[in-house]
């Protein structure tokens, strides 16, 4: 599971982490939060994307050797 903080840095710019990596500079914590709200999103879409479902075998590899 991802952890999310929210800093202020200074008066009007806050920061977001997501596994103590920064994933966005913001200038309100609203903006913040929509940045985290939408990172969590896009790893959530990337982890149905690529889900095999149990017993299904992985997708065929194609070209190469």
């Amino acid at each position: 599971m991802t952890e999310y903080v929210i800093r202020e840095v200074a008066l009007h710019q806050w920061l977001v982490f997501a596994d103590r990596k920064c994933i966005a500079c913001c200038a309100d914590e609203n903006g913040a939060e929509k940045a985290m709200i939408e990172h969590s999103q896009r790893g959530r879409q990337l982890l149905d994307s690529t889900a095999i479902t149990l017993g299904q075998s992985p997708p065929a590899r194609t070209g190469g050797l």
